[in-house]
């Protein structure tokens, strides 16, 4: 299953320290740039920050995706 979502959504479940339910759920995460460079925005919250200095191997930008 594929699955693209938008920014808000997972910055908040890496905020809320729940990010590892994507997982859980589909293994490999496919994010598109457009979300990846908004993830790594440096006005985003701390946690993010952190979770995007150094993103899990399951978590993984995608060029392909459509943002």
């Amino acid at each position: 299953m594929v699955v693209v979502a938008d920014t808000s959504p997972i910055r908040y479940l890496i905020s809320i320290h729940l990010v590892s339910l994507l997982q859980d759920l589909y293994k490999v995460i496919l994010v598109p740039r457009a979300v990846w460079i908004e993830l790594r925005n440096p006005s985003v919250p701390e946690a993010v920050r952190h979770f995007m200095a150094s993103p899990p191997n399951w978590f993984r930008q995608h060029p392909a995706c459509l943002a």
